[in-house]
């Protein structure tokens, strides 16, 4: 979008500048005033849309490290590399719960591209599907939040928590990168 409007720009300031030299001098103190408002007009028509796209981008991020700080927790548990702690599993899974359905919202149409997303173009083409995926997570969470009593019963249903991430986090055709990747640059 940048360099379309940097060319725009571009050839407008051409034939302005090519009207200016046709024109007598009088009106050319007009007609500089018009290119000028019109100019202004543009640049800050362009910065509040760059500024709506960013700031939902900057949500959805901030939603997501959430996310995965409170994945990281329980997929070290579930992976043995730190001990089982009930009360740290109930508190990832009430993160999911909360932080989850706020992602539907974070996805307008104009956040498709900027602010350094990752966001599939697909988001936007299967919205439906999209928002299924979201609300079969949040009904997984809340299972396991119901169904976790102990360090048995968590390795046997977190699998299903870090399987349904992978219904948005694909190899390919995902709504976002590799759960692996996404992760490493949340994390940055």
């Amino acid at each position: 979008m940048e360099e379309y409007s940097r060319e725009k720009a571009r050839h407008f300031c051409c034939i302005a500048a090519v009207t200016l030299q046709v024109v007598a001098a009088e009106e050319r103190e007009e007609i500089m005033r018009l290119i000028l408002a019109s100019l202004v007009g543009i640049s800050v028509g362009a910065t509040v849309v760059l500024a709506q796209n960013l700031d939902a981008i900057k949500q959805r991020r901030d939603t997501m490290k959430t996310i995965a700080k409170a994945s990281g927790v329980n997929f070290k548990m579930m992976k043995g590399e730190t001990p089982f702690d009930l009360a740290k599993v109930k508190s990832g899974l009430q993160t999911f719960q909360e932080q989850f359905p706020k992602l539907k919202a974070l996805f307008p149409e104009d956040s498709k591209t900027g602010g350094d997303t990752d966001a599939s173009p697909k988001i936007w083409q299967q919205r439906a599907e999209f928002e299924a995926v979201i609300d079969k997570f949040i009904a997984d969470a809340k299972a396991a939040a119901g169904t976790i009593k102990d360090e048995a019963s968590f390795k046997a249903e977190y699998p299903k928590i870090v399987n349904s991430c992978g219904n948005c986090h694909k190899e390919k055709d995902g709504f976002a990168p590799r759960l692996a990747d996404s992760f490493k640059k949340l994390n940055q």
